[in-house]
């Protein structure tokens, strides 16, 4: 059934353009299976074949991801217990484990805002990332600001990974899980200087 959905929406991208790259990237956001490296490369594959603009298909793709995490935020406003209730009822169709929500409350209470905007770029928290920033009442301004630079981001580079590579943009999904470890490990290390130049930040104007 996934690789069904995943088909559709590939040829979905080669029927449609952008509006079939807005609708891959929209339920990428909140449908786990759907992979990210696989739509993104592709897109950018058919900007390159078809002569699709790569910039434009980039921030649909980023408004498309954008919008599709709003459904889980606002559910996160409802609290913890609204949540629950949620993925007892879709969770097994969304493929969202307990323990994935639990990953993304972890980071987001280690790490605070600036998760959102760092989650948007690591697998399994990207997904659910968007449910403890609406249970901790996150500022929605700032919510999506993080939300829509980080898909930017990580849009921008999967999908001119595609544009370069050309009929080869399928290697682009083999090099993200090869590396996922060591990605793991940049945005740690992204999220421990964040951390410690805010905390800088604040002493000094104190």
């Amino acid at each position: 059934m996934i690789s069904t959905i995943i088909d559709w929406l590939v040829g979905a991208i080669s029927t449609l353009g952008y509006p079939g790259v807005a609708i891959a990237m929209f339920l990428e956001s909140f449908f786990a299976p759907i992979p990210s490296e696989m739509i993104l490369p592709f897109s950018g594959f058919v900007c390159a074949r078809d002569g699709m603009n790569i910039y434009i298909t980039i921030i649909v793709a980023s408004l498309a991801a954008y919008l599709g995490t709003l459904p889980f935020y606002f559910i996160g406003r409802w609290g913890k217990n609204g949540v629950d209730k949620f993925l007892r009822k879709f969770g097994k169709y969304l493929f969202i484990p307990a323990s994935d929500l639990d990953k993304g409350y972890k980071a987001f209470d280690k790490y605070g805002n600036g998760i959102v905007f760092l989650g948007r770029l690591i697998p399994i928290v990207r997904t659910v990332i968007s449910f403890p920033a609406g249970v901790a009442k996150m500022n929605f301004g700032i919510f999506s600001l993080y939300t829509f630079l980080g898909s930017l981001l990580w849009s921008s580079i999967l999908a001119l990974s595609g544009f370069l590579l050309g009929e080869n943009w399928d290697v682009v999904g083999g090099y993200v899980s090869k590396y996922e470890k060591a990605i793991y490990v940049l945005f740690i290390i992204l999220a421990v200087v964040y951390l410690v130049r805010g905390i800088y930040k604040v002493k000094k104007e104190r």
